[in-house]
């Protein structure tokens, strides 16, 4: 009995923990008043690491399947790919610019996202306990998956 109040304690302990970590980090091309807004959404949920690409038009957006990283010139990108769309596109870190870049392999698309922001302004609206709001805890969450 003792040993399975100990796990049981344990396990609540480390799930509590670990929820308490940033698990979400997002950049984003203005803003949902903005008409043509996009969105690139790297999560951490109970059933494994998304990537989520959304925009005006489909706002619940398209997963991105990870293919792997390749190196243009001395810069490491995350190669992934649109299903529906069959291409394939390079996300390049800029930290110095806090944004990542996404371009196609095709040269057909090339946008600077900026890192978001998801919480109260000026006062107003409610944190988001699990978002990266600070490039070093977005950078955290995007560089795990490089």
């Amino acid at each position: 009995m003792k040993k399975a109040f100990t796990l049981l304690l344990f396990m609540f302990l480390w799930k509590f923990s670990y929820s308490q970590g940033k698990t979400y980090a997002f950049f984003m091309i203005g803003n949902y008043a903005y008409p043509n807004w996009e969105k690139i959404e790297f999560n951490f949920t109970g059933d494994g690491r998304h990537i989520t690409y959304s925009y005006r038009k489909n706002e619940r957006g398209h997963k991105l399947e990870v293919i792997g990283n390749k190196y243009v010139g001395n810069q490491k990108a995350l190669m992934v790919r649109i299903r529906s769309f069959n291409k394939i596109y390079l996300i390049f870190r800029d930290r110095r610019k806090e944004s990542l870049l996404m371009v196609s392999e095709d040269g057909t698309y090339k946008k600077r996202f900026p890192l978001g922001y998801e919480g109260p302004v000026d006062g107003r609206g409610t944190y988001c306990d699990i978002c990266a709001n600070e490039p070093d805890e977005a950078f955290e969450i995007v560089n795990s998956f490089f």
